[in-house]
């Protein structure tokens, strides 16, 4: 159980409370600090979840990017109980989200998350000892996860298929990765991807990328990031560009380039510990 107790501790220790704006939009220019790195002219739209060291006080936020400009939507708290996971189904376009006790001892349960208010609706089968962080939807509308945060268990960071009418979890197969994934995300092809942090907020293993392959739950390194250790939230965006957000205090938007790893920060976010990023675009 070594695992969850240094994952509790970067959990509560870190970052400051949410901001308070609820409803207010605030503009991030990117300018210069893109270095070479191109935006496009598609509208991005994505969720993400913000929390301070209580992760029970998770607000919704959402974050548009346009060009030269990215603003922020603080659009309201889950209130579910550490509602720090999203998921957006492509053919009912309902937010999801594993919501519960992330780290025991109660279960989590499945929730659909009001993009209006943010308020969580929790439903179907309590599911414990998996600390769900990372969900994704594939386009055939089924909904993966990644759970099983002890180590000394033989199914630890595994891949399940989830019953989204139930809430029930079915184990694909073990993921086989060192670190435990932090959130899941398809592209336009279909392909998924996830990514993994360092456990202990001291270290210095890098947050690693992955393609896992959702019929066996195997997952191959594609390459190790450069730049912030903690993303937390990884989406595809409209053009295909991989967007990320980083468990900081001070957490930023980046683009991935997947080929080299190397994160470009194009915009701080006014709102502490981003642990969720999910593409609101239709596919």
């Amino acid at each position: 159980m070594k695992r969850m107790r240094i994952l509790t501790n970067l959990f509560t220790s870190r970052g400051p409370r949410v901001i308070a704006t609820v409803a207010i939009l605030c503009a991030a220019p990117v300018g210069a600090a893109l270095e070479g790195a191109e935006l496009g002219d598609a509208n991005d739209v994505f969720y993400t979840t913000s929390s301070s060291s209580d992760l029970s006080l998770a607000e919704l936020w959402a974050i548009s990017v346009k060009g030269g400009q990215i603003t922020t939507t603080d659009i309201g708290p889950t209130k579910g109980g550490n509602c720090i996971s999203l998921a957006l189904s492509l053919s009912s376009r309902k937010l999801y989200s594993m919501c519960g006790s992330l780290f025991g001892p109660g279960p989590q349960q499945l929730a659909t998350i009001d993009p209006k208010t943010g308020l969580a609706t929790v439903f179907g089968t309590p599911v414990s000892g998996l600390a769900v962080m990372a969900m994704a939807f594939a386009p055939n509308g089924i909904l993966y996860a990644v759970g099983d945060l002890s180590d000394s268990d033989p199914n630890y960071n595994s891949l399940y298929r989830v019953n989204t009418a139930t809430g029930a979890f079915t184990r694909v197969g073990s993921t086989g990765a060192p670190q435990f994934f932090m959130d899941l995300a398809f592209d336009g092809n279909g392909n998924l991807f996830g990514v993994t942090t360092p456990l202990d907020p001291s270290s210095t293993v890098p947050a690693i990328l992955y393609s896992i392959d959702p019929a066996k739950g195997a997952a191959t390194k594609i390459v190790d990031l450069v730049g912030s250790n903690f993303v937390m939230g990884m989406a595809f965006g409209r053009e295909g560009r991989l967007y990320a957000s980083d468990f900081a205090q001070n957490p930023h938007l980046y683009l991935i380039d997947i080929e080299t790893g190397f994160e470009t920060a194009i915009a701080a976010l006014p709102f502490g510990l981003s642990s969720a990023l999910e593409s609101a675009n239709p596919r």
